[in-house]
């Protein structure tokens, strides 16, 4: 470091050199560091704004119905973002729909809503029919962009061979930009939902992205970071009418009275293994999410009392 000496020798005028708490150009900035995120920052560090808890994940799912398999690997995501030294936390959102699928874009508009009204840096929105690795978000994140999407491929799809963005990217060929993607996975800098207005989250995924575009973003599309599907998008324009009401009957009689899937990896080691069974079955990868996902932040319901009132 360069002492006040050094820097006159250079030429500075004295005048110019800030070495005292009463110099006029000093000015007092005192943040408190809440987690671990600002160790992560590093050359990130140099252009990124202020934040009081940096690096900071809200991850949101648009409502709790589960497909099997896909609740153990988002709770073995978040241990593994959170060993990694991020601040994250886990929001189901409240399903408004009175036909299926019917308010996802209400639902996903409250979602960004509350990474803003809770002041976190990153929105990391995922549908229960993702079947995440325990490193996607923190792959995602990595990349500092203000929309990241992973690619996507799908287990069944009704119409198979169908496009999941444009132009159609192959795996493993890097961060590429995008027209369009598929809204099942989506990192987003909550910074950007300060100009999205809540209509841009209703209808199919060209708009959404158009509705960035005229905002000056653009998706990117990780294709290293690759996230299966349990199944396609609904395409229902290619159903039948009985077909279509049938499988919305079954879809509300499922949303109304089905227990949801929150089951372990079928190879879950309780003596041995990572993470918790609690008495209803359902699979914690940490012992504390036990304690601490019976508590609704929207709510205000504690210890698991929750009511009808709100739905």
């Amino acid at each position: 470091m360069r002492t006040r000496q050094d820097l006159i020798d250079a030429g500075i005028d004295p005048r110019y050199i800030v070495d005292r708490a009463t110099h006029p150009s000093w000015h007092a900035s005192s943040w408190p560091v809440v987690g671990r995120g600002h160790e992560l920052l590093g050359p990130k560090a140099s252009y990124r704004l202020p934040h009081l808890v940096p690096e900071s994940v809200l991850v949101l799912v648009a409502s709790n119905l589960w497909e099997p398999g896909c609740w153990y690997r988002l709770q073995n995501l978040l241990r593994h973002t959170e060993e990694k030294g991020y601040t994250v936390a886990l929001q189901e959102v409240d399903d408004m729909s009175l036909m299926p699928y019917d308010a996802i874009g209400t639902m996903r508009s409250h979602a960004a809503m509350l990474a803003l009204d809770a002041g976190f840096e990153w929105a990391f929105m995922v549908d229960t029919d993702a079947m995440l690795g325990e490193d996607t978000l923190v792959r995602l994140l990595a990349h500092d962009r203000p929309v990241v999407f992973p690619l996507l491929t799908t287990k069944h799809d009704f119409m198979p061979g169908l496009p999941l963005s444009s132009p159609v990217l192959a795996p493993n060929t890097g961060l590429k930009p995008a027209v369009w993607g598929a809204m099942s996975v989506m990192l987003f800098n909550t910074k950007v939902f300060n100009c999205l207005p809540p209509f841009a989250w209703w209808g199919h995924d060209f708009h959404f992205a158009q509705c960035l575009a005229h905002y000056g973003h653009r998706i990117y599309i990780d294709t290293d970071t690759v996230v299966e599907t349990t199944r396609g998008p609904s395409r229902n324009l290619g159903r039948s009418w009985d077909d279509l009401w049938s499988r919305f009957q079954k879809m509300f009689e499922h949303i109304r009275s089905d227990d949801r899937d929150r089951s372990p990896p079928p190879d879950f080691d309780s003596v041995f293994g990572e993470g918790t069974v609690d008495k209803d079955g359902v699979y914690w990868a940490l012992e504390q999410w036990d304690r601490l996902g019976m508590s609704d932040r929207i709510s205000g319901s504690q210890n698991g009392q929750h009511s009808l009132e709100h739905r």
